[in-house]
């Protein structure tokens, strides 16, 4: 089977504090898949906890750029697929939650990929300086706002399953797999 003109375009997404860098470096690892990593952990205003509306939006872009340079990345070795640590969802919740906006760009980035890896919150918060949930039940809801957000988006999707990293990645690819086959035949 021939490689289609340009690979497929993957992105772990959810609620903080669920192994979204640990799965997307286990998928590029595996899958020999070029990696964009999550952006904002790399952020000066993130960091320094004092964020505005207007840096989510400078997120979105920067995000889009790491993906970008992935998927160049992924051209250039002929891999027949990229991953990214976070995408648009993310932002547009994030956003939506903080300042009640969605920012600019997180929606084109959203339907940029092809297919969500979405971490369920099915293992213990860790504290850490970019997170605020340490409640379940906070994690919970805010997991089902993706749900939503992924169903009327009408993205492909699936979830991650267990408590541990092996297991989580376990469970997603024969999903990651089979997105592969129809991106190739589409």
């Amino acid at each position: 089977m021939a490689l289609k003109a340009r690979p497929l375009r993957l992105v772990v997404t959810g609620v903080e504090s669920t192994g979204k860098t640990t799965l997307a470096r286990a998928i590029a690892q595996y899958f020999g898949f070029p990696l964009a990593l999550e952006v904002a952990r790399f952020d000066q205003a993130v960091h320094h906890g004092n964020l505005e509306a207007h840096d989510l939006d400078r997120l979105a872009e920067l995000q889009f750029n790491a993906a970008l340079e992935a998927e160049q990345r992924a051209l250039k070795s002929r891999a027949g697929g990229l991953i990214s640590d976070t995408g648009g969802l993310v932002l547009e919740i994030w956003g939506t939650a903080a300042f009640s906006t969605v920012p600019k760009g997180s929606r084109n980035l959203q339907r940029w990929f092809d297919f969500y890896i979405l971490c369920t919150p099915d293992i213990p918060w860790e504290p850490d300086p970019l997170r605020s949930l340490p409640h379940h039940e906070d994690r919970m809801a805010l997991h089902q706002a993706y749900i939503q957000r992924l169903d009327a988006g009408a993205y492909h999707y699936v979830e991650t399953q267990g408590s541990a990293p092996k297991e989580r990645f376990l469970s997603i690819v024969q999903a990651i797999e089979m997105a592969m086959k129809r991106h190739i035949n589409e």
